[in-house]
């Protein structure tokens, strides 16, 4: 299923660039398990424009319009309790969802429950880390989406106008995600809130203070550090975080960023830990520990879920990373109590 991580797999290589830059790709291949959710035989195509000085003005600008003309009149927060859907958006990142126009129509876990909701302006998703939502993109629809990454904060506006197949534009920046100030601790109260199911209104005040920090970000952004090939290769790493679901090569992903394959595996070898191959590996292998612990999945749909079509291919190398069987680990880690599914990535290298 497409989703709106595939707004932020163009993090800018260079957030110093002055200049504007187009580009229109297609998605990556879906997997042959299940039909596509919209009409039509064509895949979403998505054209982005990004611009170190021009975006995150406009973006800010969205945002305060947002903030002038509407009160955040609710919050839906999407839940984790049921199974995440084949090609549901779920992801490691805190993510924020603001329509601006139109209708922005999802499927999410609320409170255990499948619930469609259709979001207008004036309402927000918030969707913690591991929690899913499945966008139809059926209708059109204008929205703000913003990732809260260990490393960046990514924010995009985004433009949906559904025809055969949904067609977006979006125009997107991304900055140093702030380690200190307001944002974490707020993101840390709307979880806290979650788990505690404390009263909506609550929901609604913090992410209008989350809104309000991240505008300040956009007319303040922090200049990137990171020198350029290392810059490239954490865009790359979070594009594979955003699709281990999909049929991903290191000949796509080179496509989709612009450069040569042997250019991705040279990054990967100058300054990563693995190889490309490995690191894909390594995503979907990490998210299949996180779903056998969490969700009652045949493996079947574990291995579907994590990108790996042919499931004893998937046990073979599950087995050979972890020294152990799909069902041992399950059984293993769910008798450990207060062990979490998810295993620490290395700190070079973005989750």
């Amino acid at each position: 299923m497409f989703s709106q991580s595939d707004l932020f797999e163009l993090i800018a290589k260079n957030n110093q660039r002055q200049s504007v830059e187009t580009l229109t790709y297609n998605l990556p291949a879906l997997p042959q398990f299940e039909p596509l959710p919209w009409s039509g035989t064509s895949a979403p195509t998505l054209a982005a424009t990004a611009s170190a000085m021009d975006t995150p003005n406009l973006l800010a600008q969205s945002l305060k319009r947002c903030l002038d003309q509407e009160e955040i009149r609710e919050a839906f927060v999407c839940g984790r309790q049921l199974q995440p859907p084949l090609y549901g958006h779920v992801v490691a990142f805190p993510r924020l969802e603001i329509p601006l126009k139109g209708r922005y129509e999802n499927t999410i876990d609320q409170n255990g429950q499948m619930t469609t909701v259709c979001l207008r302006p004036g309402e927000v998703l918030f969707a913690a880390p591991n929690c899913w939502n499945l966008p139809t993109w059926r209708l059109n629809v204008e929205l703000i989406s913003i990732l809260f990454g260990k490393k960046h904060l990514g924010v995009s506006l985004v433009t949906g106008r559904c025809k055969e197949a949904p067609e977006l534009t979006v125009q997107k920046f991304s900055t140093p995600f702030p380690l200190t100030g307001p944002i974490p601790h707020v993101l840390n109260a709307i979880v806290e809130l979650q788990i505690a199911r404390g009263p909506k209104l609550a929901f609604k005040d913090l992410t209008l203070a989350l809104i309000r920090c991240v505008r300040e970000i956009l007319l303040n952004p922090t200049p990137s550090t990171s020198h350029h090939a290392q810059s490239l290769l954490e865009s790359i790493c979070v594009y594979l975080q955003d699709h281990y679901q999909y049929d991903i090569t290191r000949d796509s992903v080179a496509a989709e960023f612009k450069v040569t394959p042997n250019h991705i595996s040279r990054l990967f070898q100058k300054h990563g830990l693995m190889t490309f191959n490995g690191y894909v590996t390594r995503v979907r292998i990490d998210r299949g520990k996180y779903l056998l612990c969490n969700y009652n999945l045949k493996l079947d749909e574990v291995a579907s879920r994590c990108g790996f079509r042919d499931t004893p291919y998937f046990c073979r190398v599950f087995k050979n990373l972890t020294k152990t069987t799909p069902a041992e680990y399950r059984a293993t880690y769910r008798c450990r109590t207060g062990k979490s599914a998810e295993t620490e990535s290395d700190s070079r290298f973005p989750v």
